[in-house]
């Protein structure tokens, strides 16, 4: 295997490792590691905790970082931690999130009753005993290599049992740089003793970086159909969690009101095929919600340049992805984040960058379209 992956140095002696959640398809991880990609000169490796071959939907063949190590072990390598929630994301939520849709519910009902179960089970799937998979020290890597954090994320920091505080902290303070994309993970950093660098989400360069792409991508497939059939649409995006019926008829009302007002149909896609995120049943209910009302078509499309075709393409966007309003954004489309409460990620992420007020999201536009917090 290590012969497979090895390359020869790049020509400024410094070999770049990317290592992140791209391992599980999630549209946020795997755009914030063709971003990491596309904003580099050489040629890098993709390392995540598990093999995997996510090219078909437009990410990248990832190698175990144990397989990593041993392959560029002796090579002066920049180790890159790409961006996304890796602060607060743990070993059984990561092991989890890389299993078979199908296999979750058994798994649960094995292991979730005891968390000593869980941190077992997970360690043996992962190959590590890093309770906070996605971080990994300085110290715990070979000498020649520094490591970087760009654009993470860690809202419930604070919240992390201290062991695990302790870990991640160690991580970092042997990190050659550390930027972190929202003011709750910094100013939590900054009660721990560390100066990060603040600055948006990496993916916000994404009109820069992978424009031409996307506007190829565009040209073709599930997009081009769309531009033909339907002349205009908000793109929507619900996680399965929201998919109890108050939530489900809360957002159907919001979406409905919208797209009367806009003159446009509503696209319905997924965001993420790993277990924890998104799936077609939730969005088939809320399309039977819609469709007598508003002309409404389900996006079956996963790749990554295809989501951000149809993003870029929208009149509007609503959902629970971050991703999808950061993309959104990038393209000047009026942009909507449903969220549970304060705390919640993305509304952490949009009270960092927006200047609006906080009970409304807007983007490119004065009126508001939907409050952050739907109830229900």
């Amino acid at each position: 295997m290590t012969d497979a992956i090895r390359r020869e140095a790049p020509a400024d002696g410094r070999r770049v490792i990317l290592f992140g959640a791209f391992d599980r398809h999630n549209f946020g991880d795997l755009l914030l590691a063709r971003c990491a990609a596309a904003g580099r000169s050489g040629e890098c490796v993709f390392a995540g905790l598990v093999a995997r071959d996510l090219r078909d939907s437009g990410g990248f063949r990832t190698v175990p970082l144990a397989t990593v190590i041993e392959a560029y072990g002796a090579d002066e390598v920049d180790f890159v931690h790409v961006g996304g929630e890796v602060l607060t994301t743990t070993a059984w939520e990561a092991a989890v999130m890389l299993q078979r849709p199908e296999d979750v519910r058994r798994l649960l009902a094995a292991h979730d009753r005891s968390g000593t179960a869980r941190d077992d089970w997970a360690a043996a799937c992962l190959g590590t005993a890093r309770r906070i998979p996605y971080v990994v020290a300085q110290d715990d890597l070979p000498r020649t290599w520094r490591t970087h954090f760009r654009g993470i994320g860690g809202v419930a920091f604070e919240a992390l049992r201290a062991a695990d505080r302790h870990s991640v902290l160690r991580a970092l303070k042997g990190a050659t740089t550390l930027g972190v994309r929202d003011r709750a993970t910094f100013e939590a950093l900054r009660r721990a003793g560390f100066d990060a660098d603040l600055a948006p989400d990496p993916a916000a360069e994404t009109r820069q970086l992978l424009g031409d792409l996307i506007r190829q991508r565009a040209r073709q497939g599930e997009v081009a159909s769309l531009q033909g059939s339907m002349q205009s649409w908000m793109a929507v995006q619900l996680a399965a969690e929201w998919g109890d019926d108050a939530t489900l008829d809360g957002v159907a009302q919001l979406l409905l009101a919208e797209a009367v007002a806009r003159g446009t149909g509503i696209v319905l896609f997924r965001a993420g095929l790993a277990p924890w995120h998104d799936d077609l049943e939730t969005l088939r209910r809320l399309a039977d919600r819609l469709e007598t009302r508003v002309s409404v078509e389900l996006f079956e499309s996963a790749h990554v340049l295809d989501i951000c075709a149809l993003l870029a393409g929208a009149r509007a966007y609503a959902g629970t992805s971050l991703h999808g309003w950061i993309v959104a954004h990038a393209f000047g489309v009026p942009a909507r984040c449903l969220v549970r409460g304060p705390a919640d990620k993305a509304a952490c992420y949009l009270d960092t960058w927006c200047s609006v007020p906080r009970q409304w999201r807007t983007t490119g536009e004065s009126a508001p379209l939907f409050p952050r917090t739907v109830s229900g």
